[in-house]
């Protein structure tokens, strides 16, 4: 139940940044980590943006893998084997297996977040005659 939270935050954010403009598409990262489920952030959005310049918007989700960091060598832990795997199972397969160097002292260093990355929003001349879509990042 905390996407509903977490959506009517991105909401929130993605309004701001749109500057009184329709929004059209949302494009968000979700880490395999982050257990934030899409389909619930879906289902959030349509209720929660109803009334607003973003009812009606298309979100854009990307799956962000699942990141292990070896915190004596610093390589990355290869973790493409088990890609399908549900992510607590990828956690405890990699832990189990260590580093290519023979540690076992790793650390989650990717794959958690949940973020907006951009938006588009209908950009309208004075007479309102011409519209275009005009993307904007979540650094704008």
């Amino acid at each position: 139940m905390h996407e509903m939270s977490i959506t009517q935050a991105m909401l929130d954010l993605a309004l701001g940044h749109a500057q009184g403009q329709r929004i059209t598409d949302i494009h968000l990262q979700v880490g395999m980590m982050s257990f934030v489920v899409p389909e619930c952030v879906e289902f959030y959005f349509e209720y929660l943006s109803q009334g607003t310049l973003a009812e009606g918007a298309k979100l854009h989700f990307e799956t962000l893998p699942i990141e292990i960091t070896c915190l004596d060598c610093g390589r990355q832990a290869d973790l493409s084997d088990w890609a399908d795997d549900p992510p607590g199972a990828i956690m405890v397969e990699a832990l189990a297996r260590g580093c290519r160097c023979g540690s076992k002292n790793l650390r989650l260093t990717g794959g958690t977040g949940f973020d907006m990355i951009s938006l588009e929003v209908e950009v309208q001349e004075a007479r309102g005659k011409k519209q275009e879509k005009k993307r904007r990042t979540s650094d704008d």
